[in-house]
């Protein structure tokens, strides 16, 4: 009995570190939507999680995203970030889930210094974009943005 366990142990851990990415695509989807800009919030040299309203924010109030997923295969959020349109060579596509009210999409460059994340909740159209900017080091910086979307 010791055995199996030890080789179940042993093939699950093989096969985690093989697929690192979090892949869980459930439904296959296709949907373009509108987001209006809400507000955002800077993490940087010059500011300290400083909250920004629509109104104080010069650019970029609205997106026009679509999102397309194949069913075990992959999530693509396109529009929302040049990023994310044109994900480079090499990137790590770290999370990929699409479920029945949930859309969660976390991309890193391959040097691991730069990522994207997005989290949608399909029923209220509430959706959250957050870049981080040289992880890992003293000077991180974040920009969250929160985002409203007619997913209709």
């Amino acid at each position: 009995m010791k055995n199996i366990f030890s080789i179940i142990l042993i093939f699950l851990f093989l096969n985690l570190s093989a697929n690192a990415a979090f892949l869980n695509v459930t439904i296959d989807y296709n949907k373009s939507s509108n987001c209006k800009l809400d507000k955002q919030i800077l993490k940087n040299e010059i500011y300290d999680y400083k909250e920004f309203s629509a109104d104080q924010i010069k650019e970029n109030h609205y997106k026009k995203i679509n999102i397309k997923a194949i069913k075990s295969q992959q999530l693509n959020i396109i529009g929302l970030s040049n990023f994310f349109t044109n994900t480079p060579n090499g990137a790590i596509y770290d999370t990929q889930i699409i479920k029945d009210n949930t859309i969660l999409l976390r991309v890193l460059t391959n040097d691991e210094k730069y990522s994207e994340s997005v989290f949608i909740n399909k029923s209220t159209g509430d959706m959250l974009h957050e870049i981080t900017t040289n992880i890992n080091t003293e000077n991180q910086g974040k920009e969250i943005s929160f985002y409203t979307c007619d997913m209709q």
